[in-house]
């Protein structure tokens, strides 16, 4: 198990310092602004789902990014982590902490969900990541049709999937133009794990 990592967040340039516990246990961040209920706590058992992203401002060229990362537990509360960095203020410094908040997210809370459904579709079982159901036929996605979305199976012998900079694609081999769908990491709750989980898949069936 990774290390605890403890910094402070400032969430815009008129904010104050709030601190932010990424724990083997919990997390817990200063996310409140009432003298009694200054904070956000999860347990690690309650801790679910994240996605991130970078939002650019821009007019004419970026001028802004705030960086957002997400969190939420198994009764469907979000914990928000975001700062911003303005006229290049601070970029690197934004950027590298953005970096280790998200490394740590994963190697403490993630990675092990990620191998327990592993694990999962190993004894057999099948799940929901996200809006995706991993069964032991393939993976049903949900792919846009002229006036309605449609569920469509890819048997694991034709799926694929690649991993881009803001998202990942499942797709068919066979059919790509018509049975495919993009996961966002900003958007979609569980994009990085989901990759992880049908990558590994893919990857022990070709061993195999």
């Amino acid at each position: 198990m990774s290390s605890e990592l403890k910094v402070k967040i400032k969430r815009s340039f008129l904010d104050y310092k709030r601190n932010l516990h990424l724990h083997p246990d919990f997390i817990k961040f200063e996310d409140k602004d009432l003298a009694n209920d200054d904070s956000t706590f999860f347990k690690v058992n309650e801790i679910k789902e994240f996605r991130y992203g970078i939002t650019f401002y821009q007019y004419k060229f970026v001028f802004g990014r705030e960086y957002q990362l997400f969190i939420k537990n198994s009764n469907n509360k979000i914990l928000k982590i975001n700062f911003n960095t303005y006229l290049g203020i601070k970029k690197h410094e934004c950027h590298e902490l953005y970096s280790n908040i998200l490394n740590s997210l994963w190697d403490l809370y993630f990675k092990d969900k990620t191998l327990s459904f592993i694990e999962k579709f190993q004894s057999g079982e099948s799940f929901l990541i996200g809006d995706v159901n991993i069964t032991q036929e393939g993976v049903i996605i949900e792919v846009s049709k002229l006036f309605k979305q449609e569920k469509k199976l890819i048997l694991w012998h034709d799926i694929a999937v690649r991993k881009y900079n803001t998202y990942i694609s499942i797709y068919s081999k066979e059919n790509s133009l018509d049975f495919n769908r993009g996961y966002s990491y900003k958007n979609d709750w569980n994009t990085f794990v989901l990759y992880n989980v049908i990558n590994n898949i893919i990857e022990n069936k070709n061993t195999n």
